[in-house]
């Protein structure tokens, strides 16, 4: 009873004191009126519960607005792939279109005329000459019969590339062909038809039976018919060099 008189007298001289009071940590007033405090594991008071709400209201709301950032983010990224993936698929097709006018612009100042054909190589007779010369070939080295008549010989190392067909190669080996047919022709007229008849497979021809006018044909890489004349030889184990007088003629 006195403790209830205190707290009518302070409430009313302190109207604004309506918070709780606390009375032996059991019982707490509230406007002059007691009411239970919440004790470990009991329900907190309903403006507790509102404040967990809303705190849990804001927290849901900053995860949403940071998934949101996060996928306009993913979404603008992409967006600036895909506008610079344009950026140089433009810039191949202005680059094709400069090219494209380059050989237009060419067309233009070299035009065609209407109906003309470019003019095919001719066909050159089976046995018509294509080249007659001179050749000095040294010991190791092998040469190209096919080389055009406006050419000096095409001559290699013993590596034999490029189309060559004649080598002079070491003692045991001799002149042998590095491509097609080589073959001596003991007593020959050194023809055309003669020639042709060689097959297309060869033996080495020893140093030992090259002599001053051995005649020698050949089948050339590209199927043509080439008689050599040794004209000068030094035959000393092998030669420094052979001169031959050769004739190529269409296959």
């Amino acid at each position: 009873m006195l403790s209830r008189g205190v707290m009518g007298l302070v409430r009313c001289r302190y109207p604004a004191l309506g918070r709780r009071w606390r009375n032996f940590g059991e019982v707490a007033m509230t406007d002059g009126v007691s009411e239970p405090v919440p004790l470990a594991g009991e329900v907190p008071p309903s403006g507790t519960r509102r404040l967990q709400t809303v705190v849990a209201v804001i927290g849901l709301a900053a995860a949403l607005v940071s998934l949101v950032l996060s996928f306009l983010l993913v979404k603008a990224n992409q967006e600036l792939d895909a506008n610079r993936r344009t950026i140089a698929d433009q810039r191949a097709s202005i680059d094709q279109l400069h090219a494209e006018n380059g050989r237009w612009q060419a067309l233009a100042a070299n035009p065609v005329k209407p109906g003309a054909q470019p003019t095919p190589s001719p066909t050159v007779p089976s046995g018509q000459q294509l080249r007659s010369g001179s050749l000095v070939l040294p010991f190791l080295n092998c040469v190209d019969l096919d080389t055009p008549a406006a050419e000096n010989w095409r001559m290699t190392t013993p590596d034999c590339r490029g189309g060559a067909d004649l080598l002079l190669g070491q003692d045991i080996e001799g002149i042998r062909a590095a491509s097609g047919a080589a073959h001596r022709i003991p007593g020959g007229k050194g023809s055309f038809e003669e020639c042709a008849r060689v097959g297309q497979t060869s033996e080495p021809i020893p140093y030992s039976h090259v002599f001053l006018e051995t005649q020698i044909c050949a089948r050339t890489s590209e199927g043509n018919v080439a008689l050599l004349q040794v004209v000068a030889a030094v035959i000393a184990g092998h030669p420094d060099k052979i001169t031959f007088n050769v004739t190529v003629w269409a296959r």
